[in-house]
This record gives structure tokens, sequence and C-alpha cells, in this order.
């Protein structure tokens, strides 16, 4: 498949400098090394660990030691063996050990220096220095995203994703204007603009109450929607109670919280149209994109090397569900090396879409999403969330563990529950819980999100 039948193709400019030039020259590459066989990219990724490896042993000493004693030596190639003894990095190590984890040097082409902050859904706050070219290579992702996604790139965006976090693109963009209490912006923005001519994007709080969302969408009529998904199943449940129409939709896109079946065939039903989402972390940025052929996930191996991982510190097999560590290959002012972003992700199978990119079947949740029994005892958190889903009257769901013994199912409601309904919750919870906890059903007005915007489908008050 060649670079011109996978990107979209809207007013290329007849001459492009600088960071635009390398980045369709990136979007080529991405766009051939996704063909690459599983052990071509394994060869690609081992070279970059190795330069890797070498920069943070001169210029990190919290790594010298660490790659020491796993058998790294400088001017020797970084191999399987080598990099399987290297000590996973923790959340807790990140937060603690911040500044020695930063190189003192680093190649001046890598660019300036940012900070990125992570820990809303976690608890644990860390702080990741990233250089210029970890940008780069997540605007690369992002075109990846757009070019599997089938993106026509002349039409208008909807993104309730909110207004602040782009207050800084928005205070250099005089073309801006109010609208239905939201702003439209003349494109899309970067990446996008580096390389194409955009439709508008229309910015709105997700906040806002349900019927102001769906006036504006609308009125507007987007050819695409940004938000969350726990944001897109109340919205998609005020269309289907109110019995209104939204045809304009190509696609929606997701991100930061897990999509279940349930959500997807009920985009398909509602809006008419597929959800595609990613998979990514503030720290080491984009980790997966979703499939074009399915809804399984591709890791970008061409920007980290992703690893799932079982209780022994092995590599999970297909079918198997283990902890994700992630090594960003570009960040050389901070190096993560086999960093443990805290969550948990089923491997998959080789994809039939013919990519060599490893297959993630789903993202399963965090780490911190076990329930504690009184003997110290840990059990992962399962109960058929896309059930709970399945039921029209529920908008939102939490489940919460309020003590040693107790775990409540908190429910958001559209309507009064049905008594065929409320036989489904209560076999639920007695199913994934009666034998160990004592359970409760609890309907409430609204659920806390984190300060990030998440709405978690697990929590502890212990």
């Amino acid at each position: 498949m060649n670079w011109k039948s996978s990107y979209p193709e809207i007013a290329w400019p007849a001459v492009m400098t600088g960071n635009a030039a390398m980045l369709a020259a990136v979007t080529r590459q991405y766009d051939a090394s996704q063909w690459w066989k599983p052990e071509q990219l394994e060869e690609f990724q081992y070279r970059q660990l190795t330069k890797l490896a070498e920069h943070s042993l001169r210029t990190v000493p919290f790594y010298a030691e660490r790659l020491k004693a796993s058998g790294f030596i400088s001017g020797k190639p970084m191999t399987a063996e080598i990099w399987r003894r290297l000590p996973v990095l923790t959340r807790d190590e990140v937060r603690d050990h911040g500044e020695l984890l930063q190189a003192s040097t680093y190649p001046p082409y890598f660019g300036g220096t940012s900070t990125a902050n992570s820990g809303g859904s976690t608890g644990i706050p860390v702080r990741v220095l990233k250089t210029g070219m970890d940008g780069f290579m997540w605007q690369a992702a992002h075109l990846r995203e757009f070019a599997w996604n089938g993106v026509d790139c002349s039409l208008e965006i909807a993104n309730l994703r909110g207004v602040a976090s782009f207050l800084p693109a928005l205070s250099q963009n005089p073309n801006a204007f109010e609208d239905m209490g939201g702003l439209i912006t003349p494109d899309w923005g970067q990446p996008a603009t580096m390389l194409w001519k955009t439709g508008r994007m229309g910015l709105l709080e997700p906040t806002l109450p349900l019927a102001v969302q769906a006036e504006y969408l609308i009125k507007r009529r987007p050819g695409y929607l940004i938000m969350r998904p726990s944001g897109l199943r109340l919205l998609l449940g005020y269309f289907r109670e109110q019995g209104v129409i939204l045809d304009s939709l190509r696609s929606v896109w997701t991100m930061s919280e897990t999509v279940d079946e349930s959500l997807r065939e009920l985009c398909r039903e509602i809006f008419g149209c597929p959800v595609f989402s990613n998979y990514s972390s503030n720290e080491t940025g984009y980790i997966a994109l979703q499939c074009p052929s399915g809804t399984n996930y591709h890791s970008v191996s061409e920007s980290s090397l992703v690893e799932v991982l079982n209780v022994k510190g092995n590599a999970c097999k297909p079918g198997e569900i283990g902890r994700v560590i992630v090594t960003p290959l570009h960040n050389y002012a901070m190096p993560l090396l086999r960093y443990q972003v805290g969550d948990e992700a089923e491997v998959g199978p080789p994809c039939g879409c013919g990519r060599g990119l490893p297959s993630l079947t789903r993202i399963v949740g965090r780490l911190e999403d076990y329930v504690t029994l009184r003997s110290g005892e840990k059990r992962r958190v399962h109960a058929e969330h896309y059930r709970i889903s399945a039921i029209r009257a529920v908008r939102e769901f939490q489940l919460v563990q309020t003590s040693l013994e107790t775990i409540e199912l908190r429910l958001v409601l559209s309507r009064i529950l049905e008594d065929e309904d409320k036989r489904s919750l209560e076999a639920l919870m007695q199913k994934a819980f009666g034998s160990y906890l004592e359970w409760a059903i609890v309907i409430v007005n609204s659920l806390p999100r984190t300060p990030a915007g998440k709405l978690m489908q697990f929590r502890s008050e212990i």
C-alpha cells in the first residue's frame, strides 16, 4: 500500500519546509513501517533501544547501575535477554526520583523541553520532562490515526473536551468566534493544518447540559465528534430519549477512558457511525491506535516499545491479561525505561489486517481496579460492565468499595428501573461479588470525575 492511498490528500502545499516537510516524510515512513513483519519491527526497536540505553548510561546516573547489572555494555547492542533483566520503572519511582531521571544533556536536535503532568486517574501524580521530538512523534501518530479512520479533513469537527485546553492556541488565533456557548475556530489546528487545509472546529464544554450539547451538534452538523466515552454515553442516551436525530457524523473519536462494545453498538444505533478510540498517556504519548479493520488496538511501535507482562514478569501470550510497560524511544530528556503506566491490557493474536504492529484486544483497566479483602487478598473487579451499560435506564455507573466487606454499584438513571432491570443488576452483582463481599445497588444524582475529567468505573474508599 503506498502513502497516497492511505493519507488524506487535501490541498498539499506546493512547497513544505521545516517541521511540515519532516512530518510529511515521517507519515510516509509510517505508512510503510506498519506493514513490516514483526521481526523487522523488533530489529528496528532494539536498534533504537541500544541508542537510548547508551544515552541513559552516560547521562542518567539513576539508570547506570541498573543497565550494568542487567548486562548492558557500552558499545554493545541491547538484546532481548538484557532488556528483560532491566527492572520495571514504577510510577512511585518517577514521582519520588523525577529529577534523578532527567538526563544531564541530550542532543540539541531533539528540541526544547516541556513538562507533562499525569496522575488524575491513578492518585500518583508524576511529572515527565519531554522534548520537542516527543511532540513531533505524537503528531505523526495522530496523523496515522486520521489515515486509519479515513478522515475527510474538509469537514467540521465538534470537540467536546472543553475550551480550556485549547486556550494557548486560541490566543494566537484571532479568527475564533463564539457560538451557542462555545467557540468556533477556522481550522483543526496542528498537526492537521501543517499539511492540509481543514474545515472548522467547534469547541464546547462537556459540562454543559445535554440539551445544550445536542442543540449545538444539531445546528453545527459536524462530520466528526471528539469526546470522552462517559460523556458520549450520556449524550447518546439523551438523543434516544428525546427522539432527535443527528445524521451528519462520519465517526466519533474518544480518548482517556475505555470503550466497550455496548457503547460502540449504541453509537451505531443512535448516530449511525462507528467509534474510534486510542490508548495514550501524558507521560509516554500514543501507546496504541484502534485498527481500521476492527476494534482491537495496534501498538505505535515506531515511537515506543510496548510490553504486556504477567505476574512473573514474562511476556503475556495472546488472550492473557497483564500490566502494560511502555518505553518511549525518543525521550532523551528524561528516559523512561520499562515504565509501568498503571494499566492492564489483553494481548491479541496477529491481526487479520496484515499489519505487523503488535495487537491488543482491549485495554482492561488500571492496576488499581482490584477489591481488597480483610485477609489482604486482592481480586480483580469483574462485573461485566457491558451488561450494566446495556440497561437503557442506566446513564452512568461506578463500582465503589466502601469497606473491606462491602461494595456498591452506584447508578445515575434516566428513568426508574423496571423489575427486569433490577433482577438483571442483582444477578450480576451476586455473581461478581456475592461469594466474598456484601453488595448494594445505590441510585445517585451524579458521579464524581477525576481532576482530569475522567469517570472511573471502579473506585475504592478504603
